[in-house]
C-alpha cells in the first residue's frame, strides 16, 4: 500500500493538520497496509451483521459500507489533532480501537415509532458488545417526549440530522473491529443522502454556496420531520379506523392542525 503523501494532503486540504498531528507518514502507511490486509474479513463481518439486522421485523432495509482507506488515514490525522491533549497513540495495534466506524451500517424503518422496538431488539442482541451508550441525535427543537422511555442513552441536541447510533465491537477469529450502526426513518435517510452528496465535507464550495446549501438543508431536514409526523398520523388513523371518536378528534385537532401547518409552509 502506497499513497503519495503530498498529493494526499493536498487532496484533503490537511497539510497543516498532518504536521500538527506529529504522525509519521511511514506509520500511516503501515496502518493502511494492515487495514487493506484485513478488509476481506471486515467485509464478511459486515455482511453477517446486515443479514442479522434484516431479520428484525421493524427493519425496512439495511445498507453498509467499509471505510475507505484514504478516509481512514484522513480521520486518524484529524482525530490526532482534535484530541492532541488526550495523548492517544495511533499504530497498527490501536487504530481499530480509536476509529469506531470502520464498518458503518444503516438500518432504516418506515414509521418514526418503529425506532423503539428496533432499539430494544438491538439492545437485546448486541448489548454485551457495546463500546459506549447509544447516542440519540436530534435537531434543536425536536420533541424529546418520543424517547422518554429510553434508559442508558445519551442525547446529542443540535445535530444536523436525526439518528440513533450504536457502537459495538465485532469479533471474528483474531480480528476485532468496531461497527457503527445507525437507525433512522426512511425520510431522515433521504435528507441525509442529499446532504452528504451536496454539502458534507465539500471543500470546493464558495462561501455563498455553502450558506445557501446549509439553509436549504435545514429546511429539508425540518420537512423530513414533518413527513415522519404525518406518517405517524396516517398509521394511527388506519390502526383505529373503527374508532369513530378517534378519527373525528384527529380531523378536528391533531390531524387538521398538522395538515394546515404543512400547507402553510
Amino acid at each position: 500500500m502506497n499513497i503519495d503523501q503530498q498529493s494526499f494532503l493536498k487532496k484533503y486540504g490537511i497539510e497543516d493538520k498532518f504536521y500538527q498531528s506529529k504522525l509519521s507518514w511511514d506509520l500511516l502507511m503501515q496502518i493502511a497496509k494492515d487495514y487493506e490486509a484485513k478488509a476481506h474479513i471486515f467485509q464478511e463481518i459486515a455482511v453477517d451483521y446486515v443479514n442479522q439486522l434484516n431479520e428484525l421485523p421493524q427493519v425496512h432495509s439495511v445498507r453498509y459500507r467499509l471505510k475507505d482507506v484514504e478516509h481512514l488515514i484522513e480521520k486518524i490525522i484529524r482525530k490526532a489533532v482534535e484530541y492532541e491533549d488526550v495523548n492517544i497513540v495511533y499504530n497498527i495495534d490501536t487504530y481499530l480501537v480509536e476509529i469506531t466506524d470502520i464498518i458503518g451500517i444503516r438500518a432504516l424503518y418506515v414509521f418514526k415509532s418503529d425506532y423503539l422496538p428496533l432499539h430494544n431488539a438491538i439492545i437485546k442482541r448486541y448489548k454485551k458488545n457495546f463500546c459506549e451508550k447509544p447516542q440519540v441525535k436530534l435537531r434543536e427543537g425536536d420533541d424529546k417526549s418520543l424517547y422518554e422511555g429510553l434508559r442508558n442513552v445519551e442525547f446529542q441536541i443540535d445535530s444536523m440530522y436525526r439518528s440513533i447510533h450504536y457502537t459495538i465491537r465485532a469479533v471474528k477469529g483474531e480480528v476485532i473491529v468496531p461497527i457503527e450502526i445507525q437507525t433512522r426513518s426512511i425520510f431522515e435517510e433521504g435528507w441525509s443522502e442529499i446532504n452528504h452528496k451536496l454539502l458534507y465535507k465539500k471543500n470546493n464550495l464558495s462561501f455563498d454556496q455553502e450558506i445557501l446549501l446549509k439553509q436549504a438543508s435545514s429546511i429539508l431536514s425540518s420537512l423530513a420531520g414533518d413527513c415522519d409526523t404525518l406518517g405517524e398520523l396516517m398509521m394511527h388513523i388506519v390502526n383505529k379506523e373503527d374508532d369513530v371518536d378517534f378519527v373525528t378528534d384527529c380531523n378536528r385537532t391533531n390531524g387538521s392542525s398538522i395538515l394546515e401547518e404543512l400547507i402553510r409552509r
